[in-house]
């Protein structure tokens, strides 16, 4: 569908889990098998992907946007990416 003078995909694929440890339990072993997911979703039609800076936790923060970015950089396609901006929370 045409957003402005983008072509995106009806559906997107988000990718929370991507680096999230404490509730989805992933691991960097794990990095592969996300490959094949983004080429899956590819393959399937779908080029919208969401991320944040906030998606991973502890020392993965930004995880997702790594991956997304390391992902896009070996695809020879466009993709459309759409981005929060995260919040922390400090005593400052």
């Amino acid at each position: 569908m045409k957003v402005g003078p983008l072509s995106v995909s009806p559906m997107g694929f988000g990718t929370w889990a991507w680096g999230n440890q404490l509730l989805w339990g992933y691991q960097e072993s794990m990095d592969n098998e996300l490959q094949d997911c983004f080429n899956l979703a590819l393959r399937n039609g779908i080029n919208l992907f969401d991320t944040a800076d906030s998606y991973g936790t502890g020392r993965l923060n930004g995880q997702s946007e790594r991956l997304l970015g390391k992902f896009i950089l070996e695809f020879d396609g466009k993709i459309n990416t759409e981005t929060q901006n995260g919040f922390r929370i400090s005593k400052k």
